[in-house]
């Protein structure tokens, strides 16, 4: 889906709009989602992630790798395919 947050997985959600008089109106509730670009510190890398705001606030006091994992999710949906598996290099120091 277009409109879901890969932290928590929020959708958009359908329901109905009730007037004063019980009238109903089918109406859709959409999740404030954002793309955004997180780095990850383990592979060393940026990804970019649709993610809600209400999660991004969760990232910001968790991490992402904590938040992702209190959410049920996993860190492979946001990881491309081709990065599966794959470790990363490591960084020379540069002493002096």
């Amino acid at each position: 889906m277009a409109r879901t947050c890969v932290v928590t997985g929020k959708g958009t959600t359908a329901g109905n709009n009730v007037s004063h008089s019980h009238k109903k109106n089918r109406r859709i509730w959409k999740v404030n989602v954002i793309t955004k670009k997180i780095f990850l510190e383990d592979e060393n890398r940026w990804v970019r992630v649709k993610i809600s705001t209400r999660a991004l606030r969760t990232l910001r006091k968790k991490g992402l790798k904590v938040a992702i994992k209190d959410h049920g999710g996993d860190i492979t949906a946001i990881t491309p395919k081709k990065y599966v598996g794959i470790t990363p290099k490591a960084q020379p120091v540069a002493t002096a």
